[in-house]
Order: C-alpha cells, then sequence, then structure tokens
C-alpha cells in the first residue's frame, strides 16, 4: 500500500483549477486497450481505478467520454455505475474513476464456483438490469455490457468502462445508438450467468435452446409469446432494437412480487377475487332455488276450503258480498252496529265468569 496525492480537476467543476486527491494504491495494475489501471482506494470516493493513457492520442477521446457520461449522470447512479471523479488532460491523459470488485469474466474461471447460486445470480441481474435503466433514462447507451464490464463486489455489481457509450443516441464514431443495443448485450450475460456458458453465435441454435432446452425461468425473462397469435411479443435477441423489451420491463419480469411497480399483477388479483365472488353467489341462488321447502300453513290457524266460484274446485257456496248504505258523494258509509239481542249476546256469556271470581274473592277474603 503506498499513498500518493494526485492533482486533478472535479469532474463536477466547471473551471480548470486543479485539487488534491490522496490515493491508497495497492500496487495492483492491469493493461487494457491502451491505458493502464491502477487500483487503490480514496477516503471519499471508495475503491478508484486511476485511468493513464499509454497512447495518449489515441486513449484521450475515450477519458473525456468517461467525463461527459459522468456529467450527465450527475448525482444518478450510486454505486451500480462507475463515474469519473477527477481528471488531467493537460500533459499525461489520465482520469480517477469509481471501480469496484472484479470483473465478472474473472469469476467465469472459476468453474468450481460458476454459474453462481439463484441468490448471487438474482442479485446480478437485478443490479445490472437497474443499472441499465438508469443509463436509459439518462439517454446513455453503454455500447459494450459484457463479462469485462461488469464488475462484482461479492454484494453488488458495477457497470464501467464508458469510453465507447453513446450520448443523446450517438456513438462516438457516429452510429446511431439504441437501447436495445444493451438490452441484447446484457442478454448474452444472463444466459451466462444463468447457465454457465455462453450463449450460441448463431441465432436459431440460440431461439432453439431458449425454447426447448433452458428452464422456465431464463425463457420467461429473455422471451414472451402471444400463444393466441403465434407471434413474439417482445425478444431480448430480436433483430430489430424495437421488438427488444426495456430493462424496466424485464424488472418488472423478474420482481414478481406485488409491489408499486406490479401494478398489472394487482388488478388481476382483484378481478380474480371479484370472480370468485360472483361464482359463489351463483352458486348460492342455485342452492336456494334448489332446496328451498314449500310453504307450511301456521299450526292454530282454520283454513276455509276454496269457494265453488273458482273453476274445478269443490267447496262450500259464495257468501254473498255484505252492502253497506252509500254516504253522500257515492262512498261508503260506516259500518251498521248490532242491535237488539246481538248486541247484548257479549254480556250473557261474560256475565256468570264475572260473578264466579267476585264470589271467590269474598269467600277467600272472609267476608262471606
Amino acid at each position: 500500500m503506498a499513498e500518493e496525492v494526485l492533482k486533478l480537476v472535479p469532474a463536477s467543476a466547471l473551471g480548470s483549477d486543479t485539487v488534491p486527491y490522496l490515493v491508497d494504491f495497492s500496487g495492483r495494475q492491469r493493461m487494457a486497450a491502451g491505458i493502464r489501471y491502477r487500483f487503490g482506494q480514496n477516503a471519499l470516493s471508495g475503491p478508484v481505478a486511476y485511468k493513464i493513457a499509454v497512447d495518449g492520442d489515441a486513449v484521450r477521446p475515450r477519458l473525456e467520454r468517461e467525463l461527459e457520461v459522468a456529467r450527465y449522470l450527475g448525482t444518478r447512479g450510486g454505486e451500480l455505475l462507475s463515474k469519473c471523479v477527477g481528471y488531467n488532460f493537460d500533459d499525461s491523459p489520465s482520469a480517477l474513476v469509481t471501480y469496484r470488485g472484479r470483473p465478472l469474466a474473472d469469476l467465469a474461471r472459476d468453474e468450481s464456483n460458476w454459474p453462481p447460486g439463484h441468490t448471487v445470480r438474482r442479485k446480478i441481474i437485478t443490479d445490472l438490469l437497474q443499472g441499465l435503466e438508469l443509463l436509459r433514462v439518462s439517454r446513455i447507451v453503454h455500447g459494450c455490457i459484457g463479462l469485462v464490464s461488469l464488475h462484482w463486489d461479492g454484494t453488488t455489481l458495477q457497470i464501467t468502462d464508458f469510453g465507447q457509450a453513446a450520448l443523446a443516441g450517438q456513438y462516438p464514431d457516429g452510429r446511431a445508438a439504441h437501447h436495445g443495443d444493451d438490452i441484447r448485450a446484457a442478454g448474452r450475460v444472463i444466459y451466462q450467468v444463468h447457465t454457465g456458458q455462453p450463449p450460441p453465435a448463431d441465432p436459431w441454435d440460440l431461439r432453439q435452446q431458449l425454447e426447448q432446452v433452458q428452464d422456465a425461468e431464463l425463457r420467461d425473462l429473455l422471451l414472451q409469446r402471444d400463444l393466441v397469435a403465434g407471434t413474439d411479443r417482445d425478444y431480448v435477441f430480436a433483430e430489430d432494437p424495437d421488438k427488444r423489451p426495456t430493462a424496466r420491463t424485464l424488472l418488472d419480469r423478474l420482481d414478481r412480487r406485488p409491489r408499486g411497480v406490479q401494478w398489472s399483477q394487482l388488478v388481476a388479483r382483484d378481478r380474480a377475487v371479484r370472480e370468485e365472488f360472483r361464482q359463489l353467489r351463483e352458486r348460492q341462488r342455485s342452492f336456494r332455488a334448489a332446496y328451498r321447502p314449500a310453504p307450511s300453513r301456521r299450526p292454530g290457524i282454520r283454513h276455509s276450503p276454496p269457494l265453488t266460484g273458482q273453476p274445478g274446485q269443490p267447496g262450500r257456496a259464495a257468501r254473498p258480498p255484505v252492502s253497506r248504505p252509500a254516504a253522500a258523494g257515492g262512498r261508503p258509509g260506516p259500518r251498521p252496529r248490532p242491535s237488539g239481542p246481538a248486541k247484548y249476546a257479549r254480556v250473557r256469556l261474560w256475565l256468570p265468569l264475572v260473578i264466579a271470581v267476585l264470589l271467590l274473592v269474598l269467600v277467600l277474603t272472609g267476608v262471606l
């Protein structure tokens, strides 16, 4: 471990004044594509890589693109995206970038631990898609997604090396860029992380592998079919970039738990519950219709036989209707009160009972 002070211009600065950056270098280095990497630790930025251009004229545009991407991203990215924190293009072009973990290509060489287990595989794929979604909303296309540019530190995946990235839909060499470019490259990484082997180079063989050989988890993530129409809804390796899903779509498929991004699943669940309730109500109505008992007669009520006026039913003669005298105006008058013997019929019925009760009271009280 050796501490060095680097004079660099902060990536967020508008001027060209340098400030000191204290980096504790570990002594580990590597060379790749004309750039020498020195790995170390910075107190503020954490693990970093100091990129030094060996061939200045050819490599400087790539370091400048790293700076432009960092300014495009601003505060977005966090640990998922490697970003330039300082640079110096005056003498020997160089840049200090955040750099975590080891490339997945190094991990793939360890056959005893590759492919990774379900938990690690799920975290690698999730971090990769989240990083690509951040790039998509920032209108950045990495252009070189692969096992070399993806670093894993045991807990988090980081997308590194933005020297060939496209900004605002155009690569540095002038070619048109599409978010589907990164999706197709990410699909090859996902395939290899799942199976432990690189995907077939031939498109037809790759399609056959997904449809007939590989498990449903990988197939459902990379390929969506319309079974009714017999066509692809989207396909990660489709020739047309517009027919490839976005990183957001793949994240929704990967995470099937009912969260905010799973609104369609919540709606489907609500419809299923309502349909189940409707079916229960239909079964309830059918049961009631089949087993509803016939209305029974209340006990203690004398039911008269039907009148002979009804066709086909024997019985007693119908009682003629009682007519009441009409009052003035054509409306029926009050019901007539009973008179004569009928008036005192109830009195003759109750009088002996009242006298007997009265005599009993007198005897019990000692009066008689």
